[in-house]
C-alpha cells in the first residue's frame, strides 16, 4: 500500500534539497513529476495516496494550502465495459468519427478485464496519440446530452489508465504477484500466453517482462 513510494519520497526529497529547492515546494514537485502508482485494489490505491499525502504534510506544514496541495498520481485499475452500440452513438452525437478510429476503439475495449490482467495490459496506442485524444475528448461539449455523460466518463477513464500504462519510467519498482499457470483463470492464462509468452509459466515472470517494457532503456 505504497511503502515503496514513501521510501522513494524520502530519497527524492533529499535529492531536491541537495539541488537547492525550497523545502515547502519539494513535496508538490515530487508528487507532480516523480511518483506514480498503479494497483488493481481500490483500497490499496487509496491507502497509498493517503500515505503520500501524510508524507508530504510531514515535510511541509503548508502542503494542505490550496497552492501547494497536489493529488498523488495513484491509479486503481478498473474494468470498463461499453454496451453494444454505446460507443457508436457517442461518436455520432459528438462528431468524433475522425478521432475514434479503429485503433482507438480497440484501446477502449482493452480494459474490460483490467482487474484480472492488471498492469500486464499494454495499450495499443502510444502516449502521444493517447494524450492528444484525451485533450480532444475533454474539449467536446456534451451540449446538454446528459445520457452521454456516463459514456464520456468511461472513455476518459480508459484514456487515463492507458496513459499511465504506456508511459515509460526511469525506475520501475514492484512486488510481482506470484501465481503459477495452474492457478490462473482461463482468461488470464490465455492473455499471458498471447502477450507475454516467455513469462507464461507464472504471473511473476510475466510482470518482470512487463516492468522491463515500462522502464526507459539504459
Amino acid at each position: 500500500s505504497g511503502h515503496m513510494l514513501t521510501y522513494a519520497f524520502d530519497l527524492l526529497y533529499a535529492i531536491y534539497e541537495e539541488e537547492g529547492y525550497a523545502p515547502s515546494d519539494i513535496p508538490a514537485a515530487i508528487l507532480t513529476h516523480n511518483l506514480h502508482g498503479i494497483d488493481i485494489c481500490p483500497r490499496a490505491a487509496q491507502l497509498a495516496a493517503l500515505a503520500l499525502v501524510f508524507k508530504a504534510r510531514e515535510k511541509s506544514r503548508r502542503f494542505f494550502q490550496s497552492d501547494k496541495l497536489v493529488q498523488p498520481r495513484i491509479l486503481a485499475l478498473e474494468d470498463v465495459h461499453f454496451d453494444e452500440g454505446e460507443l457508436s452513438e457517442y461518436i455520432r452525437a459528438l462528431d468524433l468519427g475522425g478521432l475514434l478510429n479503429q485503433p482507438m476503439l480497440d484501446l477502449l475495449h482493452q480494459f474490460e478485464e483490467a482487474k484480472n490482467f492488471g498492469s500486464l495490459i499494454r495499450p495499443g496506442l502510444g502516449e502521444t496519440e493517447i494524450t492528444l485524444a484525451r485533450r480532444a475528448i475533454e474539449g467536446k461539449d456534451l451540449g446538454g446530452q446528459i445520457f452521454l455523460a456516463d459514456t464520456q466518463a468511461k472513455v476518459l477513464r480508459v484514456v487515463e489508465l492507458a496513459e499511465c500504462l504506456c508511459q515509460r519510467y526511469q525506475v520501475v519498482v514492484a512486488n510481482p504477484p506470484y501465481m503459477g499457470v495452474a492457478a490462473m483463470n482461463l482468461k488470464l492464462k490465455s492473455f499471458v500466453e498471447d502477450h507475454w509468452a516467455a513469462g507464461r509459466a507464472d504471473t511473476y515472470s510475466a510482470f518482470l517482462l512487463r516492468n522491463l517494457s515500462l522502464a526507459i532503456r539504459g
